[in-house]
């Protein structure tokens, strides 16, 4: 039976975040990253500062210094899981942000501290109504917080004692899908010009464990009990990548991406109770040629964003080809943005999250990671296989293969590997390479193997390794792009797919230039046009020849039917909806359309 394990004094060396271990009996496991260096404390200078006082702490992955005092072990976090209010939340658990265990003397206690800069409130009496208003939730992301662990927010007082004025504890009862508004009333002992309050929790301090989630910390005069409007639209929720199941592809294979180009969507929460008119925009920019793409500009959102509604804006496929531009690799910067009406009041900027930005990189490998490992996950059984199912929309030379294998100070595995690669993981005599490799840990940095004999391939092949020992071989798991179903690992000669570590795993295909390549067209004998008709029809089409070979897709990339030699193809056994012809003739390849109805 399937179960969760969990570590108590794993130590890892850097600076990767998220908790918790998942076990196949004793198969394959997956763990948080975490760093065992020495604490640093803040060297920040008390300022004193007035209300209002608001951070979403959407402007960038860093605390804002000029809000806070105690603020340096705070991690940002951007999951694209966890339906927060804003951009960005901040995490508490058993690490600080460079990945530390706390590792009180018993194991238990305080962690994570967050405190604010003083805040003079000696100017205000009851009747000016503040509130300290936020928003908080269990992590899902990583091991939940038990009912004995808690989250505190305390004031400081006129006498300069701390005191704690709210208490969250753990367990099942307290855990929602979506955040929680809470807000705390500022009565007459902490009206004074040396105000502060903080965030802390409280827990196991030996890893990252019982992990809460805060966001949109607001304090400020007229406000009341169940205040929890603001005059703010916000976006919670960035795209990160623009392909199916892929964050990027060889740069040359751009020509054949358009069939498999993905919407890219964005959340965003009107925070007001009242209806809000709202335009957005989308486009990319590559520097190295000073381009622009616009996708959607200033594009009016329909029907009106109601109020205190959350909404999904999606984007239609883009045009993957229209990067291909003849460079080895290239950089695409992506950034969409809203026009909402929201303004800056004071310290207030409620413009700030309005904006979000991400990067691809195009270069020569297949990605389903984004290159940075939250977690780390493997298999602990000698003569094992774990390997990732790729395909390639066209053919090509495989010639080295990356695996990030991250550095730990638990890492006993000592021996080498044995890089596989198949056609068919079911059938043994698929197997195309095999080649034994030494392995370097290193906490950001692939190893990259050269092949000893380069391999074209073509459509769905896997790669990965098999492992001589029975200690953990731990590989970087990236939790931001869930692409669990490409997962495979062998025990006891039994192959068998995952279905509970839920991530993509750091392992790529890399492709060079070579004349080996049988892709593209060949400019010198254009081929000729192949007529596909009726198009759209019931899900029989036939072609205008008799074409060498072909094989059709859905929507998520998988091949649902394949022929030779042939000019008819039958999807009546399929459902309405799009797939994608891929015709290979005369050395030729051709992609096209299919819409059965």
């Amino acid at each position: 039976m399937l179960k969760m394990k969990q570590i108590n004094k794993l130590l890892f060396s850097f600076s990767l975040t998220l908790v918790c271990t998942f076990s196949f009996g004793q198969r394959l496991e997956s763990i948080k990253l975490f760093s065992s260096h020495t604490q640093g404390y803040s060297n920040h200078t008390l300022d004193t500062i007035s209300i209002p006082f608001w951070d979403d702490f959407s402007r960038s992955d860093s605390i804002k210094n000029n809000l806070w005092s105690l603020y340096e072990n705070i991690s940002i976090k951007d999951y694209y899981n966890i339906k927060a209010p804003s951009l960005n939340v901040i995490e508490f658990d058993g690490l600080n942000k460079d990945g530390i265990p706390y590792n009180n003397e018993d194991g238990y206690g305080v962690s994570d501290i967050l405190e604010s800069d003083k805040i003079n409130l000696i100017s205000y009496n009851l009747s000016d109504s503040l509130y300290l208003s936020f928003y908080w939730n269990y992590n899902i992301n990583g091991e939940l917080p038990d009912n004995e662990d808690s989250l505190k927010i305390d004031f400081l007082n006129q006498n300069n004692n701390w005191e704690t004025v709210w208490i969250k504890n753990g367990g099942n009862e307290n855990h929602n899908e979506i955040f929680s508004f809470e807000s705390i009333a500022i009565s007459s002992e902490y009206l004074h010009p040396n105000f502060m309050f903080k965030f802390y929790n409280k827990g196991n301090t030996e890893g990252p464990f019982d992990s809460w989630l805060v966001d949109y910390i607001y304090l400020d005069k007229n406000r009341t009990k169940h205040d929890s409007l603001s005059l703010d639209r916000a976006l919670s929720y960035k795209g990160f990548k623009v392909l199916n199941n892929y964050i990027s592809i060889p740069f040359n294979h751009l020509s054949y991406a358009d069939p498999f180009a993905d919407s890219v969507s964005f959340t965003i929460n009107n925070l007001d109770d009242q209806i809000q008119p709202i335009n957005y925009s989308f486009g990319a920019y590559i520097k190295e040629f000073d381009l622009n793409f616009t996708y959607s500009q200033n594009k009016e959102l329909s029907p009106i964003l109601v109020g205190n509604e959350s909404r999904n804006i999606i984007n239609n496929p883009i045009k993957l080809s229209d990067f291909n531009l003849g460079k080895d690799s290239i950089n695409v910067d992506f950034s969409f943005y809203i026009e909402s009406g929201d303004s800056t009041y004071v310290s207030k900027n409620l413009t700030s999250n309005d904006t979000t930005n991400f990067q691809i990189k195009f270069s020569n490998f297949y990605s389903y990671d984004d290159g940075k490992a939250e977690y780390a996950a493997g298999l602990n059984q000698k003569n094992s296989e774990l390997v990732l199912e790729y395909f390639t929309y066209t053919s090509d030379t495989l010639t080295h293969i990356q695996i990030l294998f991250p550095e730990t100070m638990e890492n006993s595995y000592s021996q080498n590997i044995e890089l596989v690669i198949y056609k068919n993981i079911s059938d043994e005599s698929t197997k195309l390479r095999s080649q034994n490799v030494s392995i370097d840990y290193d906490n950001f940095n692939f190893n990259t193997y050269e092949l000893e004999n380069h391999l074209i391939v073509e459509d769905t092949f896997y790669i990965g390794f098999k492992q001589f020992e029975s200690n953990f071989l731990a590989v970087g798991l990236d939790k931001n792009n869930n692409t669990s179903d490409k997962i495979f690992y062998k025990i006891d000669n039994q192959w068998e797919q995952n279905d509970i570590i839920k991530g993509s795993l750091m392992i790529r295909p890399l492709f060079n230039n070579s004349d080996l390549i049988i892709s593209g067209i060949n400019e010198k004998n254009l081929p000729e046009e192949i007529i596909v008709f009726p198009n759209p029809s019931n899900g029989i089409f036939f072609l205008s020849k008799k074409v060498e070979k072909l094989k059709v897709l859905n929507s998520k990339g998988s091949i649902i039917f394949s022929d030779k030699n042939t000019d008819v193809i039958n999807l009546t056994k399929y459902s309405r909806g799009i797939y994608y012809l891929f015709i290979i003739d005369n050395n030729n390849q051709t992609t096209k359309k299919l819409i059965v109805y």
